[in-house]
């Protein structure tokens, strides 16, 4: 294997291997411990992990992704990958846990100003925009990620999220 990189890490969780890649991303960690993009990977298979947990290890899981995001951050503050999963993470959290939609979008712009590119980058803030019920703005990124892949399956599930709301 050349290395670790997001393309096998998302191919890898879309066939449900979180296991597995979590497994291989901390084994490269130790070879690699400078290497911030393997903390975002972890806590992406982290947030997977957190999907199919029950609460109190929902709680734990948590805090491993923050350190996981800090760690990442700390190593490589311009690192648009971080930026873009921990705006996720603000958003995805339960409020009760810190979520917040306010440093949801604070990161994803900053993963925005950084560099980040991609369909995901604009349907993420889409989603960021409706729980902040700005729904012209997250109609905007809507058609932003229409403009860069018209078939895309996730515009379809955000616009569904505009429509209802939520």
């Amino acid at each position: 294997m050349v290395g670790i990189h997001v393309e096998y890490v998302m191919n890898q969780l879309e066939e449900g291997k979180w296991k597995e890649i979590k497994r291989e991303i901390q084994q490269e960690m130790k070879k690699k411990p400078q290497a911030s993009d393997l903390y975002c990977y972890l806590a992406v298979c982290l947030a997977k992990q957190i999907e199919e947990s029950i609460i109190f290890e929902k709680m734990v899981l948590n805090l491993e992704m923050d350190r996981a995001l800090h760690q990442a951050l700390t190593l490589n503050p311009s690192s648009s990958l971080a930026h873009f999963v921990r705006g996720i993470k603000y958003r995805e959290t339960p409020l009760m846990f810190g979520g917040n939609y306010e440093k949801s979008l604070s990161y994803l712009q900053r993963a925005q100003d950084l560099g980040f590119e991609g369909i995901m980058l604009p349907l993420e803030l889409a989603k960021t925009y409706i729980q902040l019920k700005e729904m012209e703005k997250a109609k905007e990124q809507i058609a932003y990620a229409r403009e860069i892949n018209p078939t895309h399956a996730d515009i379809k599930k955000v616009e569904n999220m505009l429509q209802t709301g939520r």
